[in-house]
């Protein structure tokens, strides 16, 4: 076969190029790889190297920040006692004491003869000496941004919303705040006023005018403003229980500090720490007062815990945490509660111990004079015996707080009222011979007073707010057979009314607590029957006589009234003698044969500095 040379080259000339063409003929070699280049194919790129270290940093972190150790709880290392002056340090209303301080000094409420004061001592102990004021009482409220005045309330009888004044640390007239009374008072940033009237924070400019800044359930008092100036916290004595609220400066967002709490009762009275790290406050457990703290700022480099933590567990109940200015102390009034009945002993003028001075108050007699009923001091421990102190039996026990215990005619059962604090007021009967108390109606917790209608089928009680929905303050009366709660009549003027022995008469006193007023069922209207400065009030037996103290008066006394003329008599002097005070109004009683009956305090209150070690 002959080939034709030339048409096969130009045959493939034209496979190079044609548009068919699959294959060229020219193709260039790969070169071999060498082992420089596979390293540089197989080595991560720098992006890829740094997104791997700072995952490795991030997942160390998260570790390092999950396995921190846990910040240390703060503690209290010792204790040096402030005063030692003996006087009772209470607050008025609330029997809560408080302690402020401008640095260098303490202000302290105290209650000397009789009246409440403000007394001042040095901040490292000493003497303390009252300030001088021309009001009849003074109550301390709270102290100024500036530490320059002292906010304070005046008042003559018991009334909770006063006239509210600010009162120089260093001497000088006090002026008045407000036109608006209230319970406590607090400057805010803005420089209004922010006072606590009835169950309303109301703000008053310095002009005068007022505005809502927002309203809580119950008695809002003790308002505190952080240190960043941001929120305030609070104290609401409500029907139900007393806690901590806490509200921004600009009204908004107000809550309580600690819902679903349940370590302690009657969270309350707190204050921060200056630099703002730890809130102090007291609460109950136990039946006694103690000192918390909650930790307010966050560690970076510690576990942080925002639950509240103990701070003192005894012996003695500590109230009211005022830290000092440097934050290494805080500052507490410290109680030892203890009471002494004594009966006034008219011949030798003077008071003498009863049922051998036991440390108890509350006593009510049967109508035959052969039973007595009292309750322990200071557990509320519902006790009946003789007269003598023979056959002591006790009637109930904790949980139950017994006040105000009362013989039926038939000296078989006692009803008293249950007041355990953070609880409504609560009206129980118990057998005299021993039982289980029988709840009868629930009331409100500013409900004080009870007494027997004469034949014994029902039980009397006065309620400031009223029971089961009511709404006004009244005497109510529970019927015990029917269980049912009627009012009997309004009391709305009145304080603490008594039903006299044979059911013809009530007395109360008037709401300024300066008149003594009596109903006359029989001519169904009110009259006066003393004008003094009006605090607990009893009945003679006989139902001629009205027994009353006057209270916190410039010259405490007790006084007897007659009926049938009015004739006011002096019984015994109260100057000297020192109470036991409870919110509100003390107890007096009278024996059978018109004998006065009193609780003399022979406990302790006086203030302590707590050394604050705060990691």
């Amino acid at each position: 076969m002959s080939v034709d040379v030339r048409r096969l080259q130009r045959e493939l000339e034209s496979g190079r190029t044609g548009a068919g063409a699959s294959f060229s003929t020219s193709v260039t070699p790969a070169a071999p790889a060498t082992p420089a280049a596979v390293a540089d194919a197989s080595r991560p790129s720098r992006a890829l190297l740094a997104l791997i270290a700072a995952a490795v940093l991030i997942a160390v972190a998260v570790l390092a920040y999950a396995l921190r150790p846990t910040l240390p709880p703060p503690r209290i290392t010792g204790y040096n006692q402030i005063t030692h002056d003996g006087q009772q340090k209470n607050f008025f209303g609330q029997v809560t004491p408080i302690v402020l301080t401008d640095g260098p000094r303490l202000y302290i409420q105290e209650n000397i003869s009789g009246r409440f004061v403000i007394s001042q001592v040095s901040a490292g102990g000493g003497e303390s000496v009252p300030i001088p004021t021309t009001f009849t009482n003074v109550a301390l409220n709270n102290i100024a941004p500036d530490k320059s005045e002292l906010l304070i309330g005046s008042f003559t009888g018991y009334q909770l919303d006063q006239p509210l004044w600010a009162l120089p640390v260093l001497g000088g007239s006090p002026r008045r705040l407000t036109d608006l009374t209230g319970e406590d008072s607090l400057w805010l940033p803005s420089g209004e006023l922010l006072v606590s009237h009835a169950q309303d924070l109301i703000l008053v400019s310095s002009a005068g005018s007022t505005r809502k800044f927002a309203t809580t359930n119950g008695a809002p008092y003790w308002l505190r403003l952080s240190p960043d100036r941001r929120v305030i916290r609070l104290t609401v004595n409500d029907p139900t229980s007393i806690s901590l609220w806490q509200v921004s400066v600009d009204g908004s967002n107000f809550h309580p500090l600690l819902p679903g709490w349940n370590a302690a009762t009657a969270a309350a009275n707190g204050n921060w720490t200056p630099d703002g790290s730890y809130f102090v406050f007291q609460a109950t457990r136990n039946g006694r007062s103690d000192i918390w703290a909650i930790r307010e700022k966050a560690d970076a480099l510690h576990k942080v815990s925002h639950e509240p933590v103990p701070l003192t567990s005894g012996p003695i109940s500590f109230y009211s945490p005022q830290p000092s200015p440097d934050g290494k102390k805080i500052f507490v009034v410290g109680e030892q509660p203890r009471a002494e009945l004594v009966r006034y002993d008219a011949k030798s003028g003077q008071f003498v111990p009863y049922l051998g001075g036991i440390s108890a108050g509350e006593v009510s007699f049967s109508r035959d004079g052969q039973w007595l009923a009292y309750v322990s001091s200071p557990d509320g421990i519902l006790w009946r015996s003789r007269i003598d102190g023979s056959e002591k039996l006790q009637l109930t026990s904790a949980p139950l707080f017994a006040v105000r215990p009362r013989w039926s005619p038939d000296a078989k059962q006692i009803a008293f009222l249950d007041v355990t604090p953070g609880m409504n007021a609560q009206v129980y009967l118990v057998p005299a011979a021993g039982g289980v108390p029988r709840q009868l109606a629930a009331g409100h917790y500013e409900l004080v007073r009870l007494d027997w209608s004469p034949d014994g089928r029902s039980i009397l009680f006065d309620d400031a707010a009223g029971p089961s929905g009511m709404t006004q303050r009244a005497v109510y009366s529970v019927d015990l057979k029917t269980f049912k709660v009627s009012t009997v009549l309004d009391s709305s003027q009145i304080l603490w009314p008594a039903l006299s022995p044979d059911g013809n008469y009530l007395v109360g006193s008037s709401l300024d607590g300066q008149h003594l007023m009596l109903f006359d069922f029989t001519a169904r209207n009110w009259s006066e029957l003393a004008g003094a400065n009006i605090g607990f009030t009893q009945w003679s037996s006989d139902s001629k006589s009205v027994y009353f103290d006057t209270g916190s008066s410039i010259d405490p006394a007790i006084y007897r009234v007659r009926l049938a003329d009015h004739k006011l008599e002096r019984v015994a002097s109260l100057r000297d003698f020192r109470r036991v005070v409870t919110p509100w109004i003390s107890w007096s009683g009278l024996t059978p044969d018109g004998s006065p009956l009193l609780m003399r305090d022979i406990g302790t209150q006086e203030v302590y500095a707590l050394d604050f070690e705060a990691p």
